[in-house]
């Protein structure tokens, strides 16, 4: 982890609150309501540095490298990493739209875990066969798989969570 994400995450917040670690019974509760394993990387950072805000006075977010399919690249902002109440709830939002708009918006076993400041997010990969992955997507209001809303705008941003850490860098105000 870089210097500045490990000040962030080793000092209160901005508020003055200090980390609320993640506990192992609600990583559990999380495995077991979705029938997923969490990474064990994952697992220690929430029990280390809890999921909260990365944005700052200094920092405006934090940037990620996606590649895309076609081999376009872009740069990510993450400004959280959610937790596993977080996770859930985001993704169930997707896959059951209030609105009735679309079907699911998610593939299955993708999971919400960074956040920026609008339907952008780096997805946690809980799938068997590509287990760990990190992932990115604009979510739309269609169903995932529709034409123009599929794969093809899924891009990768790293192989598991350590690599997804090591290489976010600071977007300074």
């Amino acid at each position: 982890m870089n210097t500045e994400l490990s000040a962030l995450f080793n000092a209160p917040d901005e508020i003055g609150r200090t980390p609320r670690p993640v506990t192992a019974p609600e990583m559990e509760e999380f495995e077991r309501s979705e029938g997923v394993n969490l990474p064990n990387s994952l697992k220690s950072f929430w029990l280390n540095y809890e999921s909260r805000d990365l944005n700052s006075t200094k920092i405006f977010a934090f940037k990620k490298k996606v590649v895309f399919p076609d081999g376009k690249k872009k740069k990510a902002d993450v400004n959280s990493i959610a937790g596993p109440g977080k996770m859930i709830e985001a993704r169930q939002r997707y896959i059951d739209p209030l609105q009735g708009n679309s079907g699911e918006r998610l593939p299955a076993g993708l999971y919400p875990l960074t956040f920026d400041s609008g339907y952008v997010h780096c997805l946690l990969d809980l799938n068997a066969d590509t287990h760990g992955r990190i992932l990115y997507i604009v979510i739309n209001a269609k169903t995932f798989g529709d034409a123009g809303y599929g794969w093809d705008q899924v891009g990768t941003v790293a192989q598991d969570f350590d690599e997804f850490l090591a290489g976010l860098t600071p977007d300074y105000l």
